[in-house]
Formats: C-alpha cells, sequence, structure tokens
C-alpha cells in the first residue's frame, strides 16, 4: 500500500498543483462577498481500492503551518521534506490579478476552453464540469483581500466536495509528462551533441579564436526616433521606436523586433540598444490588438480578445513598416543612407517568435492544424496553452498564403510559438535562410520540445543554430516593462537579468554580424565552444547546428515516421 501511497499523491499534487497553475498564469495574461459554500473534500475514485478524500483542512492547516494531520500524512508521507515545502508554497502563493482580469480572462475564448478543460477533471458532480464553479471561485479569489492562491480558490469553490476525475487528470499528466519530464532527456542529448561538437571545433586548428567582447556596448552613438505609419489592411497607424546609428561610411543593416502577445517594445529595448552601439539600424514596432496597450484594454473589459486573423496581419505589420521606412529613406534627407531596408534582419519572441519565421518563409501549414486540432473539444484535456492558441487559428479563410518578405535575410526566434501545429514540418522546411532559436528548458507557455526542438531539426537552412537554455524561462530574455498589463510571479519569471541578457547580446550580435552584415568573422563565435566560454553556472547553455530529428525522436523514445 506503500508504492500506492506515493504514486497516488505525487500524480494527484502534479496534476492540482499545474492544473491550477496553468490558469493563473495564462490570466497573469467593490465589496467581497463570501460564497455560500466552500469545498471541504476533494474525492476521487482509484479502481479497485476504492473511493479516496482529500480533506480541505488539512491541505490548510498543512500548507499555512507545515503540520500533517493522520488523515494526510497518508498521501504525503512518502514526500521529501524539500517536496513538502515546495507543495506548501504551490498552495500559498499569491498571484497579483485583479478580479476583473480574472473575470476577462474566463470569459475569453482560451480561458474558457482551459476552464471547461480543468472543469472535467475538477467537478461539482461526478458527471458534472466544474467550469462555472472554477469561475466562480477564480473571479472571487482574485478580488477577495487574501489574493488569488490555490488555498483561496479552494475556500471559494461554490460546493462542498470537488470531485477529481483520476483518469481524466492522469491524461492530463501524461501530456504535461511528455512536455516537461521527457523534455530533460531531449536537452541532455542536445547538450551531448554540442559538446561533441565543441572538441571538434576546439581541435580544429583553423578555429579563429575570438577576440572580441560581444556581451558589452559597442562605441557607435545613435539616436531614437518615433516612427508612425499606416497599416493599410488594419487602417490604423502603428507606432515603432527605431534607433538609427550615427557616422557611419554605409548604411546601417535593419533589424526589426516583433514582440510577444500582451507586451511591448520595451520588454526588448536592452537589446535594441545593444545592436544599435554596433552599427545596425533596429525597429521595434507594437503590433495592435496583441500588444500591451490594446490586450489591456481587453483585460480591462474595454476590447474584444485577439482575434484569429492576428496570425496574417501581424507579418503584415512588418512588411507595411519596411515599406514605410524604405520611403521614408528616400524622402527624407535627414533619413537618407543612415540604414538599408533592403537588408533586414528579424528578432521575434513567443508570438512574435511565429512572426518572423513567417517572414521568413516558413508557410501556414492547414494539413497540419486541421490534423492536430480535430478532436472535438468535449474530449480534449490537454492544457498545452501553446497548441490551444494555435488550434484558435483553424477557422482561419485563407488559402496557399505565403507571407514571406524577400528583404529578410535572417531571422532570430527566442522561445517561439507555432512551429509544432500552424507550420509543421512542412512549412518550416520552406525556410532557406539562416536561422537562430532560443530554447527555455522551463518554458511553461512556449515548450521547448515541440516549439522549438522539433522546429530546428526539421528546418532545412544551410546556417541553422539552436541555443538551449535548461534553466530558462518565457520571459528570460525579457525586461520589465512599466507599460506591462501581466504581472509575473519570480518563481515564473525565471533567473535575474544580468544572468540571462548576456547571452542574447552576445549571439544575436555574431549571428547578425554574420549573417546580415556579411562580416564572416564574427562566425568564429557562432558554436558552442564560444558558449561555454561565457557560460555562467547559475544559467547554463548550449548551442548546436547539427541536432538531427533522428537524435531527437530518439531521445524522446520515439519511432521515427
Amino acid at each position: 500500500m506503500g508504492r500506492l501511497r506515493l504514486k497516488l499523491i505525487d500524480r494527484r499534487a502534479v496534476i492540482a498543483s499545474l492544473g491550477f497553475g496553468i490558469v493563473i498564469a495564462i490570466g497573469n495574461i467593490f465589496a467581497n462577498p463570501v460564497p455560500v459554500h466552500s469545498a471541504e473534500q476533494i474525492r476521487f475514485w482509484y479502481a479497485p481500492f476504492g473511493e479516496f478524500t482529500i480533506y480541505v483542512s488539512d491541505l490548510e492547516k498543512f500548507a499555512k503551518e507545515g503540520k500533517l494531520t493522520k488523515r494526510l500524512e497518508f498521501y504525503l508521507e512518502r514526500l521529501s521534506p524539500q517536496q513538502q515545502t515546495q507543495l506548501r508554497e504551490a498552495l500559498t502563493t499569491r498571484y497579483s490579478l485583479s478580479h476583473t482580469t480574472a473575470a476577462q480572462f474566463s470569459y475569453s475564448p482560451i480561458g474558457e476552453i482551459l476552464l471547461r478543460r480543468l472543469g472535467k477533471i475538477l467537478q461539482m458532480t461526478p458527471e458534472l464540469n466544474g467550469f462555472s464553479a472554477l469561475r466562480a471561485s477564480l473571479i472571487l479569489s482574485a478580488q477577495s483581500e487574501e489574493g488569488l492562491s490555490i488555498l483561496n480558490l479552494l475556500r471559494r469553490y461554490p460546493v462542498p466536495v470537488i470531485y477529481l476525475d483520476l483518469s481524466r487528470g492522469l491524461q492530463a499528466y501524461a501530456e504535461v509528462s511528455q512536455l516537461l519530464y521527457k523534455k530533460e532527456q531531449a536537452i541532455a542529448a542536445i547538450e551531448k551533441q554540442a559538446m561533441s561538437e565543441s572538441q571538434n571545433q576546439n581541435e580544429n586548428k583553423a578555429l579563429v579564436n575570438p577576440q572580441k567582447e560581444l556581451r558589452v556596448a559597442g562605441d557607435v552613438k545613435w539616436t531614437k526616433e518615433q516612427f508612425t505609419y499606416l497599416q493599410r489592411d488594419r487602417n490604423v497607424k502603428i507606432s515603432a521606436d527605431v534607433y538609427i546609428p550615427q557616422g557611419l561610411a554605409t548604411p546601417a543593416p535593419l533589424i526589426v523586433i516583433s514582440h510577444g502577445l500582451a507586451s511591448n517594445p520595451d520588454t526588448l529595448q536592452y537589446l535594441s540598444q545593444h545592436l544599435a552601439s554596433h552599427g545596425f539600424a533596429v525597429a521595434a514596432l507594437e503590433h495592435p490588438k496583441t500588444g500591451s496597450r490594446d490586450f489591456a484594454a481587453f483585460l480591462s473589459g474595454f476590447s474584444k480578445a485577439p482575434q484569429t486573423e492576428e496570425a496574417v496581419q501581424r507579418p503584415y505589420d512588418v512588411k507595411y513598416l519596411l515599406d514605410a521606412l524604405a520611403q521614408k529613406v528616400k524622402t527624407d534627407p535627414q533619413w537618407r543612407d543612415r540604414f538599408n531596408p533592403e537588408q533586414v534582419g528579424l528578432i521575434g519572441h513567443s508570438l512574435g517568435g511565429y512572426t518572423v519565421l513567417t517572414l521568413g518563409g516558413a508557410q501556414l501549414n492547414f494539413n497540419q492544424i486541421n490534423k492536430e486540432c480535430s478532436i472535438p473539444e468535449p474530449n480534449v484535456s490537454s492544457f498545452n496553452v501553446s497548441k490551444i492558441l494555435q488550434c484558435r487559428f483553424s477557422s482561419l479563410d485563407v488559402n496557399n498564403i505565403n507571407l514571406r518578405d524577400r528583404r529578410v535575410k535572417a531571422i532570430l526566434a527566442l522561445n517561439p510559438l507555432g512551429g509544432s501545429t500552424l507550420l509543421g514540418k512542412e512549412g518550416i522546411q520552406n525556410i532557406k535562410i539562416p536561422v537562430a532559436i532560443f530554447a527555455s528548458g522551463d518554458d511553461l507557455f512556449t515548450p521547448a520540445v515541440p516549439e522549438q526542438f522539433f522546429p530546428f531539426v526539421w528546418s532545412t537552412s544551410p546556417h541553422k543554430y539552436l541555443v538551449t537554455f535548461p534553466k530558462g524561462t518565457h520571459f528570460s530574455f525579457l525586461e520589465r516593462s512599466d507599460r506591462g498589463v501581466l504581472v509575473v510571479p519570480a518563481t515564473i519569471l525565471g533567473e535575474k537579468p544580468e544572468f540571462t541578457h548576456p547571452y542574447t547580446k552576445a549571439l544575436s550580435l555574431a549571428f547578425f554580424q554574420t549573417h546580415l552584415n556579411n562580416r564572416p568573422e564574427f562566425g568564429a563565435y557562432l558554436n558552442n565552444a564560444y558558449v561555454q566560454a561565457i557560460a555562467s553556472p547559475r544559467f547554463p547553455a548550449s548551442l548546436t547546428t547539427n541536432f538531427s530529428e533522428a537524435q531527437l525522436l530518439q531521445s524522446l523514445d520515439m519511432s521515427s515516421k
């Protein structure tokens, strides 16, 4: 019975904490009423042993005082002290989320999907989806004096008993295992390949020994200009921050930065400034609908959620920006010959990563979208937020659309979204220009295996680079913005910027100097030997150029199709 207890609590704890955690993390995308009822028990059936009960009061006592009651000890006694501490923190962690934001999220299309899926696992009765109870408890706990936490959600769950559907919970656990645990096997295989490449690089006598420090600012002076242009398809004006290097003998190459959902140009401002100081022009735009300003309006109840056409409109935001900048360079004497709008590199984070991949040649793959998103919603138990978001685009009414822009010569995608479902293998294989992909091992929003590792091995570009950060998160390469709308808990943010940003500065500079500015000597930095030379033990990294699909499938215990 001891083995049963350990297996049971390990799975139940992961399901409960991760299920609530995903809902809360995405949401981070009056009077204080008190509910008539609150959850007192969590019941579940474990065949053939029968029904089991966990008492919420026992969880509360454990979370607040660290004491195990006899009833709770049955489930938790096998956990190590460290695991018990982690469970206590998970139960009591408070999330800074207003009740308005919680309500807007829970009534949004993606919020409803997540809550309904979670409601199939945490039910009001053995046959009744807990969706409405979860929505109410989410909003009520967010507006309560105690704030949003898992314990507070339980206190405000409006029925005395939560019925846990263990079989469905274990299905969700299986997917989580693939996303969070098997990725460790893939990272280990990638690191092994990278180390093999390092040995070959060190043994190659012809290898240039890089001397220049790429992590520090360059000597080029630059100015920052506000630029506004018309996006004709949307019929709206878009603003962009344009960094223009001064005193160069020839026009600078241009790098355009595309932010992620609910973000803005400030989150990669440090990188804009770094590249400008090394002689690159940089244009960082704020996308309508998915930028922080419009997304804040949605969360405040003054705007609609982003629509599916953003999959097409975002790349066109960049195309129209390039058109407008080209016209500006031609007609404005103060801008003439400052930069070359025909020699363009792109950087994108998350949804911006999808944006730059399509502009670099990747094509929307509706065969893949239909295949991945064909299961009717009531039968789905997936909590992969990335896939849920991508399946929202299955209703797009476009055929054979090619979003590639010929002016784009190289792309860098940070934690990109879209490779697994929107683009797939056939879509990714259309990228022929140099591409670099950053992948984070602890990314809950765009998981590394489906969204970065597979797209890398599918890529047929002759110059491709995969930089993997086992301890990285979805936010590791961003900086906090005063205009931001999401308050992200420190546990989700990850390591401090001083340990993460130097990689982005150095590797983006080496990549664009090599493949955009036609300075091949910087290629000496684009290898694992250099990454290890600058790596911090607190935030390790590896770089590979030759990891194959067969190696990835083998690491995941999957057979090649």
